[in-house]
């Protein structure tokens, strides 16, 4: 039996958000929280069942406490994160109708590196996770992620890339360039329409720009809409789902928790069809807190 079902590599910050209703400009209180597409999707696969670990740096404060003992409570394996004495823990502010803000230059995680995969088991885990964001926010990190799908053999875990391709951050302006090559060396690729036609210059339907990428590399290619999810399997076949989001509060997390929904499915031998399903299920149930991982589902 593998060790972990899923290894996940990412920066994780602390959260802020006022009340649902409310802007920062006048909430008394802020909801005080963490967020980070990779351990988002371990905290949604831990919930399911399913074993994950997280790699990262936190700072050596209060706010890396908080997320280290949160994402442990989750039941996530915090062995491999490492906690920073000189930089400090990222933080993110979301300010409803506005989005978020990042406050993240410097943080404890733009000093990720492949160093920093030194004694992870990753050959006894069944998948490995890493997204675009660990590309983005530094060079060292930007390595780490590719010796992270690099050090795995194809197949064998799974690799999973998201490209979450992002503005604002270190390597925003060259995003496509940085996150190119993790989707090249992945297995199971899983993005949103728009990042597929910024990576694939390519503005056709999401079945035949899931076809584009698939020629780079990945064997599954899932393709969220703000309609649909569709996915291109290692056969060949397309199939699709519709979205409904009708009780959202926060929109902000439902695309790592359709991932986690989609990987727990695929990994515990379901079909495609059915991880769509689960996908969906999962994204729309985290929409309706203000949290990127409060309302994912404990069973599907």
């Amino acid at each position: 039996m593998a060790s972990f079902d899923l290894i996940a590599l990412g920066e994780t910050m602390l959260a802020l958000a006022p009340p649902p209703g409310e802007s920062l400009h006048s909430a008394a209180a802020l909801f005080i929280d963490h967020a980070g597409a990779e351990s988002n999707a371990c905290v949604g696969l831990a919930r399911l069942g399913l074993r994950t670990a997280w790699i990262s740096r936190v700072g050596r404060d209060a706010a890396g406490d908080r997320i280290v003992r949160a994402l442990t409570a989750e039941g996530v394996d915090t062995t491999w994160v490492r906690r920073d004495p000189q930089r400090p823990t990222g933080m993110m502010i979301k300010e409803p109708g506005a989005g978020v803000r990042y406050y993240r230059t410097g943080s404890a995680a733009s000093r990720l590196s492949p160093q920093d995969l030194d004694g992870v088991p990753l050959s006894e885990a069944r998948a490995v996770l890493v997204t675009g964001v660990t590309a983005l926010i530094g060079l060292e990190p930007h390595a780490a992620g590719l010796a992270l799908l690099s050090r795995s053999t194809p197949g064998a875990p799974l690799r999973i890339v998201d490209p979450n391709l992002r503005k604002g951050l270190w390597g925003s302006d060259r995003r496509v360039e940085l996150v190119l090559p993790f989707v090249e060396r992945c297995d199971l690729l899983l993005g949103g329409e728009q990042e597929l036609v910024e990576l694939t210059g390519d503005s056709s339907d999401a079945r035949t720009l899931a076809q584009r990428v698939a020629v780079r590399g990945p064997r599954e290619v899932v393709v969220r809409t703000t309609t649909s999810v569709g996915a291109l399997d290692a056969n060949g076949g397309w199939s699709e789902v519709d979205i409904r989001r009708e009780d959202a509060v926060d929109p902000i997390g439902a695309g790592d928790a359709f991932n986690a929904g989609y990987i727990a499915v695929r990994l515990r031998g379901g079909t495609v069809p059915e991880a769509l399903r689960a996908g969906v299920q999962c994204g729309a149930a985290v929409t309706t807190a203000v949290s990127d991982t409060a309302g994912f589902p404990r069973k599907l």
